[in-house]
């Protein structure tokens, strides 16, 4: 039916009407080929700067068009090419009797019929929400129709938009496959309807979702909770675990009831791990946090007169440490032996598996002595 859509284009320049060309579908009836968020393709027209949209009712209607009378009396047709973007079978969608609109491409056909756009009049209301939705600060709706390697390109009700892949998520995504299909909830970043140029963004709805819940989350919090996070970065002081999308500070001394020299000999950056929340900051958005406080306290497990064994952890100027399991205890140089004792390295060595007594624990300052000369004594 190509000579209904290219009667004269003077003509219709002249009343301000689009004109249906068969351009491949770079004219006003289909999407111009070129992705959107780039510049338009070569050859692609802009939108008409007025376009008449008329409506009236379904006569008839086929797989190949749809004839209907409009609200003036005269006859008119849709045919599929100009139905819908996704070239529909105009029967799926529309009934004898139905209600119809198209944009007014030409005057009329050989049959003497006005030759309407369905898609076209589509396109330029959805181009009229998009504009409106940008100048309120609303969102739109598009699916996702397929993925390049600058981003994605989505379907806003009729009109092509592009989402670079920056604007796509909160954290750097490589395949961008598993968007295909998908409908998002998209803020307007550059919408130009004369140049079709719609550039879209997901990123910062999900940045100010990620605000809110985080601001959620510190109101709520209070010491003693429990929680699951993932370690997102690891500091010469600690580790951060990010925990409903605010970041705690696991201190070093709060990784483990052992001594901790590293948070990396704990920890590894995308580990989940559980936590003790010690103290919230809101105002400064601050959360201290503990990993040891999960696990019970291994000086609650130890008795003052108790005899153990353990290995030689360290020497030191003053005596050696012995590990009880998670902690470590310091024996004196006076409780080395029965004998006087100038350096520990005189009784022991690292590694070596030694008896002790259990003197004192003090669990405020974490600190537990022990003595071998004493366990010698009961034959430890």
């Amino acid at each position: 039916m190509q000579a209904e859509t290219e009667p004269a284009a003077a003509e219709a320049v002249a009343e301000g009407e689009p004109v249906a060309a068969d351009d491949g579908g770079t004219g006003p009836e289909g999407a111009p080929d070129g992705e959107a968020g780039a510049p338009p393709t070569p050859g692609a027209k802009p939108l008409a700067p007025a376009v008449k949209i008329v409506e009236g009712v379904v006569i008839s209607v086929s797989a190949e068009e749809v004839e209907l009378t409009l609200d003036d009396g005269r006859p008119a047709v849709i045919s599929r090419r100009n139905f819908g973007p996704d070239n529909e079978d105009p029967t799926t969608v529309l009934s004898v009797g139905d209600r119809a609109f198209g944009a007014k491409l030409t005057r009329e056909d050989p049959k003497k019929r006005v030759v309407l756009s369905r898609a076209w009049a589509l396109k330029l209301k959805a181009w009229d929400g998009i504009t409106e939705a940008a100048a309120e600060s609303r969102t739109v709706t598009a699916k996702v129709v397929s993925a390049g390697a600058k981003g994605v390109v989505v379907d806003a009700g009729g009109v092509r938009g592009f989402v670079p892949t920056s604007h796509l998520a909160l954290e750097a995504v490589r395949d961008l496959s598993p968007f295909v299909g998908q409908s998002l909830e998209l803020k307007v970043l550059e919408a130009d309807p004369m140049r079709e140029r719609l550039v879209l963004s997901r990123r910062s709805l999900l940045l100010k979702e990620s605000r809110r819940k985080a601001q959620d989350m510190l109101t709520t919090l209070r010491p003693g909770d429990r929680a699951t996070g993932k370690v997102t970065s690891i500091t010469d002081y600690g580790a951060f675990v990010d925990i409903g999308g605010v970041n705690g500070l696991v201190h070093l001394s709060e990784l483990s009831w052992q001594r901790v020299r590293r948070a990396a000999d704990v920890v590894a950056l995308g580990d989940e791990v559980e936590v003790v929340v010690l103290d919230v900051k809101a105002k400064k958005r601050r959360i201290s946090l503990s990993m040891r406080q999960t696990r019970p306290d291994p000086l609650s497990e130890l008795q003052v007169g108790e005899i153990r064994r353990g290995p030689v952890t360290r020497l030191v100027d003053f005596g050696a440490f012995v590990a009880l399991g998670d902690v470590e205890g310091l024996v004196h140089l006076s409780e080395l032996a029965e004998y006087r004792v100038s350096t520990p390295d005189e009784v022991v060595a690292p590694g070596d598996e030694v008896g002790v007594k259990i003197l004192s624990v003090d669990t405020r300052r974490r600190r537990i002595e022990l003595s071998i000369r004493q366990a010698a004594e009961f034959g430890g």
